[in-house]
């Protein structure tokens, strides 16, 4: 017979593998930041001085405490087991129920992440405007980072010149490099004829031929579509991350209704790093 210490561990060695082989979508959108604490302050958002020659002392700016904040959130997921099951050595039954719910919390943070994506018309970034928006101030100049526009070759290289022209307080060009488009199941036929097809139903070559990467996230359920650079250090998104996919177990239940107890949480949250390195098409025609 086996106990519940023995299936504990059993259990969390299955949990720990599927967890460990799983990949998410949320190293590839956000910057992961460890937090040790309930919340983490961004004040360092939006402040990127940049290079020029010495002459005479350094040029020391001034950095804006923008005061972007965020609180960690506890979440979990849990599933009972007989103890008549533990007993008589039937955990193997539980096996892919322990591998899903590794699978689920590995792939929690692209939700979170999808859904700050999502939700970037409304919800505010650093500088105090909605993520998407079309009033983003940089120095004397102002931005709108979102746009009416299907998922095409023209508007990818529309989009792509824009991010590419933003220039930071000083002036200077943010050297943006938009390399990935996200875009739900609904716009897939698209974006393969866009980046896949090397030439365009008349014959003609296509321009944006393998020009990025594409990401299919199954939370966007319209023809919206987004043009993200996650190729620099700091990505449009922050996931943040203080406990993540953490296996916890518990019998304590076993004399009043005589299951076992085991489960997973996580404490964490998503959020938004700098709007320039995000770009929003509506998926309609201008």
């Amino acid at each position: 017979m086996a106990t519940f210490e023995e299936t504990s561990i059993g259990f969390k060695s299955i949990f720990q593998k599927t967890y460990n082989d799983t990949n998410a979508e949320a190293k590839v959108l956000a910057t992961e930041v460890k937090s040790n604490d309930l919340s983490e302050k961004y004040a360092w958002l939006g402040n990127f001085p940049n290079m020029k020659e010495w002459i005479g002392e350094r040029d020391v700016k001034a950095l804006s405490n923008f005061g972007y904040a965020l609180d960690n959130k506890l979440f979990e997921a849990s599933v009972t087991v007989p103890n008549l099951h533990i007993e008589y050595d039937k955990v193997g039954l539980y096996k892919p129920a322990i591998e899903q719910m590794a699978q689920n919390a590995k792939l929690f943070g692209s939700e979170l992440v999808a859904d700050v994506l999502i939700n970037g018309h409304v919800n505010l970034c650093y500088d105090g405007k909605a993520f998407f928006a079309d009033d983003h101030a940089m120095g004397l100049d102002t931005y709108d980072n979102k746009a009416p526009g299907v998922l095409n070759s023209e508007n990818i290289i529309a989009g792509r010149t824009f991010m590419q022209s933003i220039k930071n307080t000083g002036g200077k060009t943010m050297r943006i490099a938009p390399n990935l488009i996200v875009c739900g199941p609904a716009n897939l036929a698209n974006v393969i004829t866009a980046l896949g097809k090397e030439y365009k139903a008349g014959g003609e070559t296509n321009t944006t031929y393998k020009m990025m990467d594409y990401l299919i996230l199954p939370e966007i359920e319209g023809l919206e579509w987004f043009m993200l650079d996650t190729s620099k250090p700091l990505k449009p998104f922050i996931l943040q991350i203080a406990k993540d996919g953490i296996f916890e177990s518990s019998n304590d239940d076993k004399f009043m209704k005589d299951h076992a107890l085991f489960g997973t949480k996580s404490f964490m949250n998503a959020g938004y790093g700098l709007w320039q390195l995000a770009f929003k098409f509506s998926g309609e025609v201008a």
